[in-house]
């Protein structure tokens, strides 16, 4: 969406859907959202999961329409689908938004509301194309672990042994990881937020006027990166801690894995074989991808350089980021694509054999590991006024979340959905999916 404001096994039918928004947020340890987009979320959320399965709601035309088909007779409530999700979109100020939705395993439904260019007043459509931000970072994580056994390598092995034994130094170069701890660093813990490596946030570059590091620059925090070095700062294994740049040095790994760039890595492992193919990790973005991409805006009152206001809906100057740190936030994509990601992890969750990613694999992701946030950032959970302090996540996604992306509490069983937030300069995306046959959703 463009935002103006910048395990296992189960039933066959699998609703979801995916939702991008164009707009900046402000990075927080668990990344917040303006009261009245986080209420937008959750509520097209639950309305896309309860109008697609539950008994006695009204049926949306998501589930039998061809994308591109908007659901105008579909009815949370007495309102059009289509109206109150242009409804929404005016409630919370948002430009554009972009939905796809998934049942039995296939992709039924895409749909584009609002504007990607306010300025030219072109229409949001399926195929507009959005930046992911941190929804890149399970589609890296699952590329992550097929390449691990696909080299008979263990999630489990020190990466200070690990990395030198590598088949090259594409991605590490001159640069050497570190760990001043008893306990290894190992994979497993990076994807899942348990490695202990600092927790900065990637603001990106400008497209055609800032220079871009490379990746051994951009681990050392050398001009011209605009982040300081990778480092490991807290014992791993304890806290779970949300860490992008623990995902630039998964990066590193695979391109010493493999001697190639990061984009053609997840072209081969997870772009092709799951046909996603308006989507890529090259960044820069190609001229003829970027025609194709949404503008991002900017929140209300953004400050100019010297400290003027902006009002809401501004163009975010320069344009859209580049995000070279690409498993962490490079994946530009449509919503439709990340269904087809979320369609095959369901039905690899379910045991299909005959998909890319192997059942095995899936349930690996998606099991829920051990460890604690620290205080201060336990996440807000259902009840209200409850809260997630023991570690939420699995492997790069989020394992316990429910249908409206509300976090289970500490004591509650371990919520029956995955999925994973993505924010960044201007964009905003959502992807969410049933563990056990149930609905699912994604946005951007």
């Amino acid at each position: 969406m463009p935002n103006g404001k910048g395990d296992y096994g189960g039933r066959s039918s699998w609703p979801g859907a995916v939702v991008q928004t164009l707009r900046t947020e402000r990075k927080q340890p668990w990344p917040s959202r303006s009261d009245s987009r986080r209420r937008l979320l959750r509520r097209a959320g639950a309305a896309l999961a309860g109008a697609t399965l539950a008994p006695g709601v009204p049926h949306t035309a998501a589930e039998t329409a061809t994308p591109g088909v908007s659901p105008s007779d579909a009815t949370p409530g007495r309102v059009g689908f289509g109206t109150w999700i242009d409804q929404l979109l005016c409630e919370a100020r948002i430009p554009g938004a972009s939905i796809a939705v998934v049942q039995d395993g296939q992709l039924v439904w895409a749909e584009g509301f609002g504007l990607r260019d306010t300025a030219a007043r072109l229409p949001m459509t399926p195929d507009t194309l959005l930046q992911a931000a941190s929804v890149s970072k399970p589609v890296a994580a699952v590329a992550a672990v097929l390449a691990f056994a696909q080299h008979g390598l263990s999630l489990d092995e020190d990466l200070l042994r690990l990395i030198p034994s590598l088949p090259s130094t594409a991605g590490t170069r001159s640069w050497e990881l570190r760990n001043p701890y008893h306990m290894p660093l190992t994979l497993r813990l990076l994807l899942a937020h348990l490695g202990g490596t600092n927790d900065f946030r990637y603001a990106g570059y400008r497209r055609g006027i800032d220079l871009i590091p490379t990746m051994p620059e951009e681990l050392a925090g050398l001009p011209p990166a605009n982040t300081p070095a990778v480092a490991v700062v807290r014992e791993p294994g304890t806290h779970w801690v949300y860490s992008p740049a623990g995902y630039t040095l998964v990066q590193a790994i695979l391109m010493d894995l493999y001697d190639r760039p990061f984009a053609e890595i997840m072209q081969r492992l997870i772009l092709d074989p799951l046909a996603m193919s308006d989507s890529t990790f090259a960044q820069p973005v190609p001229d003829a991808v970027a025609e194709r991409m949404a503008v991002p805006y900017l929140p209300d009152g953004t400050p100019l350089p010297d400290g003027t206001p902006l009002p809401d809906g501004t163009p975010l100057p320069d344009g859209t980021r580049v995000f070279n740190t690409e498993a962490s936030g490079g994946l530009t994509t449509t919503p439709s694509d990340l269904a087809r990601f979320l369609i095959a992890n369901q039905r690899a969750l379910a045991g299909d054999v005959d998909g890319p990613i192997p059942p095995p694999l899936a349930r690996m992701v998606m099991q829920r590991q051990p460890g604690t946030t620290l205080p201060e950032h336990c996440i807000p959970a259902d009840p209200p006024g409850s809260f997630a302090c023991q570690t939420s996540w699995g492997l790069g996604f989020d394992v316990n979340l429910d249908a409206t992306f509300a976090h289970a509490a500490d004591g509650a069983p371990t919520g029956a959905w995955f999925g994973h937030t993505g924010f960044n300069s201007g964009f905003l995306t959502l992807l969410a999916g049933s563990k056990t046959g149930g609905p699912g959703w994604s946005s951007c």
